[in-house]
C-alpha cells in the first residue's frame, strides 16, 4: 500500500498500523506499509506462569497420602495466578484459569471448570457441583492459566477422596449418673457414647437441647467410645448424639431422654430499694450444704455459713439501681455447688411526699401552699429537677440528699408534679410523678356566697 506523494499522516494512525503488525517506510514523500509476520508481535507477550498455592475448598491441597476427605457438598478449587506481562501503565493481562478434575482410575472422565476474571496475584476458583462427584473415589486435579494470546503450563497434581456416607449405625448413649428412669440431681454427670463397633466412626457430635450448642469429641479408637461430662438444667432433658466418620459425615442420631431434679437453693425475699439492707432466707435443695456464696451482679461476692439444717440468712444492700441479679450458690462439704439467680428491677426515681395535697385525691385549693419533699433512691444526689405541669425548676439537695419545695396553686384542677434526681456525676435518675387535684375553696363568708 502506497500513499499519494505529498500526502501527510499523523503519528497516531502510524502507531495504530504498527500495532496490527504493519511496518512503515517513509521515503521521498511516499509512505509504504508492509505486513509484519504475526509471530514477531506475539513474541512481545509471555505466557502466564504456573499457578501456585492450590487450595481444596480453602485448605491447602494434598499431594500424598493421607489425602483430603471431601464431604457431601459442592467442591471449590482455587489457586493464585501469575503472569509476567505488565504494560507501561502498570496494568496486567486478564487471565482465564482452567481447573481440571478427574477420577484417578478413569482419566477420560476429566471435567473442566473456568474462572475468567483473574490477574497477576489474584486467587481464582472453579466450582464443581456435588452431582459431578461420586462417593468413595480418589480424584486428581490441576490448574493452568491463559491470557488472550498464550496458555501457561499445568500445575502439579492435587488429590482428594470423596466420602458422602456417614456411619450406618446410630451410637449408643448411656449414663450411670442420669439413668432414663426416675429423677436425678441436676449436677454434673457423665455420659458415654459408643459407636457400636462401626469401623468408620472416629468421633461424636452431641447437643444437650436447650444448652450451649453442638460439641464434638473424638472416639478412643475407630468404632470406639467417648465419655463427656455435662450439667443439665432441672426438668426433662434430651441429649442428641451422632457418630462421625473421618470426613465429618454423621450417622443417624441417637436421642437420650432423662430427667433432672432441681438442687439450686430456694431464696425468699425481695429487693426493692437502693441503699436499704434487705434480708433474704435461703433453704438448700441438696444434702450436706455448709455455706452459701452470694452477690449482686457487679458487686463483690460474700459468704455466709449455713446452719446445721443447711439454711441461712443473707443481708443484701444494693448500691445502684437498674436491673439487678442476685446469685446465690450453695456449697457442700465436698465442694459440690448449685446456683440460683433472682432478678430485680430497682428504680432510681426519687420518692415524693407532700403536706396539704394528697396523691390521687382532691385537696387544698388556689392560694393554699403545700410543701413537697423529695427523697433520693440513687446515691450522691446533689440536686433535683422538677416540674409542676409544664413549668420546670431545679432545687439543690441537702447533705442527706433530700430537698423540699413550697408550691402554691393559682387555680383548681388536675396537677402533675414530675421529679428527677441528679447525682454528683451529672447522672439523671428515672422520673417519678405525683398527680393530684387542687380543690375549689368554699367562700369565706355568706355575703361572698351571695355575691357569687
Amino acid at each position: 500500500m502506497t500513499l499519494i506523494p505529498g500526502t501527510t499522516t499523523s503519528a497516531g494512525p502510524v502507531r495504530a498500523l504498527l500495532a496490527v503488525g504493519l511496518s512503515v517506510a517513509v521515503a521521498a514523500g511516499t509512505l509504504t506499509l508492509t505486513a509484519t509476520p504475526a509471530a514477531a508481535n506475539e513474541a512481545l507477550n509471555q505466557p502466564p506462569g504456573v499457578p501456585t498455592e492450590l487450595h481444596t475448598s480453602g485448605e491447602p491441597c494434598t499431594t500424598a497420602e493421607p489425602y483430603q476427605l471431601w464431604q457431601n457438598d459442592d467442591l471449590a478449587l482455587s489457586a493464585v495466578l501469575h503472569d509476567p506481562d505488565v504494560d507501561e501503565n502498570g496494568g496486567t493481562d486478564r487471565l482465564t484459569a482452567t481447573f481440571a478434575l478427574w477420577p484417578v482410575e478413569e482419566p477420560t472422565a476429566r471435567i473442566e471448570r473456568f474462572g475468567y476474571n483473574g490477574r497477576e496475584g489474584d486467587r481464582e476458583s472453579g466450582l464443581f457441583e456435588r452431582e459431578t462427584l461420586t462417593h468413595d473415589r480418589l480424584y486428581a486435579w490441576q490448574v493452568r492459566a491463559a491470557d488472550s494470546q498464550a496458555t501457561g503450563e499445568w500445575s502439579g497434581l492435587c488429590y482428594l477422596r470423596t466420602d458422602f456416607q456417614g456411619p450406618e449405625v446410630a451410637p449408643v448413649v448411656t449414663s450411670t449418673d442420669f439413668p432414663v428412669e426416675g429423677w436425678h440431681p441436676a449436677l454434673s454427670g457423665q455420659f458415654t457414647f459408643d459407636a457400636a463397633a462401626t469401623p468408620d466412626a472416629v468421633g461424636f457430635r452431641y447437643e444437650l437441647l436447650g444448652g450451649d450448642g453442638v460439641h464434638a469429641v473424638p472416639a478412643d479408637q475407630p468404632g470406639g467410645s467417648a465419655t463427656v461430662t455435662l450439667r443439665p438444667d432441672a426438668g426433662p432433658n434430651t441429649l442428641v448424639v451422632w457418630s462421625l466418620d473421618a470426613a465429618g459425615n454423621r450417622s443417624p442420631e441417637a436421642r437420650y431422654e432423662f430427667r433432672a431434679s432441681d438442687v439450686a437453693p430456694i431464696v425468699t425475699g425481695r429487693l426493692t430499694e437502693i441503699g436499704v439492707p434487705t434480708t433474704f432466707t435461703v433453704q438448700p435443695q441438696m444434702a450436706g450444704v455448709v455455706r452459701y456464696r452470694f452477690h449482686l451482679d457487679g458487686d463483690p461476692e460474700q459468704t455466709v455459713e449455713a446452719a446445721a439444717d443447711g439454711t441461712a440468712t443473707l443481708t443484701v444492700t444494693a448500691t445502684r439501681g437498674g436491673n439487678r441479679t442476685l446469685s446465690v450458690t450453695s456449697v457442700t462439704a465436698d465442694g459440690v455447688t448449685a446456683t440460683t439467680a433472682s432478678a430485680f428491677a430497682l428504680s432510681t426515681a426519687p420518692k415524693i411526699t407532700a403536706t396539704v395535697y394528697r396523691q390521687g385525691g382532691t385537696s387544698g385549693g388556689p392560694g393554699v401552699p403545700g410543701v413537697f419533699t423529695f427523697t433520693p433512691r440513687q446515691a450522691d444526689v446533689v440536686s433535683y429537677r422538677y416540674s409542676f405541669n409544664t413549668v420546670t425548676s431545679t432545687v439543690a439537695a441537702a447533705a442527706d440528699g433530700t430537698a423540699s419545695v413550697t408550691w402554691t396553686p393559682t387555680k383548681a384542677g388536675l396537677t402533675m408534679l414530675t421529679v428527677w434526681s441528679i447525682d454528683r456525676n451529672g447522672t439523671q435518675s428515672g422520673s417519678t410523678s405525683f398527680i393530684f387535684f387542687v380543690g375549689n375553696l368554699p367562700p369565706s363568708n355568706p355575703a361572698q356566697a351571695g355575691d357569687q
